[in-house]
Parts: structure tokens; C-alpha cells; sequence
């Protein structure tokens, strides 16, 4: 299956793009996703902990799962004070 995952901030630069397509297996979790781009984009940066993660503009967490044409938001968390 085939997902869409958007890049933004932080995560853009370590890609170099703001978009990128992925292709999982059927039943991925989005903690799956995470483990395949870390391993693509040779980063450890990209984790639940460091990024706020949408399923379809929607809140998800890392054992959520991925259905064929989901789009994923990968925002980073910002802190400060």
C-alpha cells in the first residue's frame, strides 16, 4: 500500500523535499513508517518523541495503522520558553 507523508520544518531540511510517497506493507502501524524513513533518510531524528504525528489532519499515535492513500503529517515538536 501506498501512503503520503508530508514533511514540515526540521524534517523537510533532512529529507530535502516536503513530500514524499511510501510504499508499506498492508497493516503498518505509523511507528512502521517512522522505522522505514529513519533507514531511508539515514536520520535518527524522525521519532514519535520528536514529532507530532496526523493520519488525514487527524491526531494519531505510533501504533495507529496505515490504510492505502493515507496522507501522514510529520510536524516537529516545538518547545521553549
Amino acid at each position: 500500500m501506498q501512503v503520503t507523508v508530508k514533511l514540515f520544518s526540521y524534517f523537510r531540511q533532512i529529507a530535502g523535499t516536503d513530500q514524499v510517497s511510501v510504499d508499506l506493507f498492508e497493516g503498518a502501524t505509523v511507528a512502521d513508517l517512522l522505522g522505514l524513513l529513519t533507514r531511508r533518510l539515514d536520520s535518527t531524528a524522525l521519532t514519535d518523541r520528536s514529532a507530532s504525528l496526523l493520519i488525514n489532519q487527524k491526531r494519531a499515535l505510533p501504533e495507529a495503522t496505515l490504510k492505502e492513500g493515507d496522507e501522514v503529517l510529520l510536524l516537529p515538536i516545538v518547545g521553549g520558553g
